[in-house]
């Protein structure tokens, strides 16, 4: 189970996520990692370091805890081929 700041923390994350599917409407789906100056910026996470470990391995935590449906303005997807994380925009209903 993951703690209340970790919990917390994936909403800050989602909100980012949000926010940036909204100001590039044209993009469906970015590597996580790719978003990590995004993250920083924001205080999410202190510094990026050996390209968005720091986020993988928060990932790892919220998966490991079953957690992922805590997403709930982007869904959070690993590509099987390469084992990367990717956002998608959750299409509207």
């Amino acid at each position: 189970m993951l703690s209340e700041y970790n919990i917390e923390k994936v909403g800050a994350i989602d909100q980012i996520v949000h926010d940036y599917f909204k100001k590039n409407p044209k993009v469906n789906e970015v590597q996580a990692k790719d978003l990590m100056e995004h993250f920083v910026k924001a205080g999410v996470f202190k510094e990026d370091y050996k390209a968005g470990l720091p986020l993988r391995d928060f990932i790892k935590k919220v998966e490991g805890s079953n957690s992922l449906d805590l997403f709930k303005k982007s869904e959070l997807i690993k590509n099987e081929e390469s084992k990367y994380w990717f956002f998608v925009r959750i299409a509207k209903k």
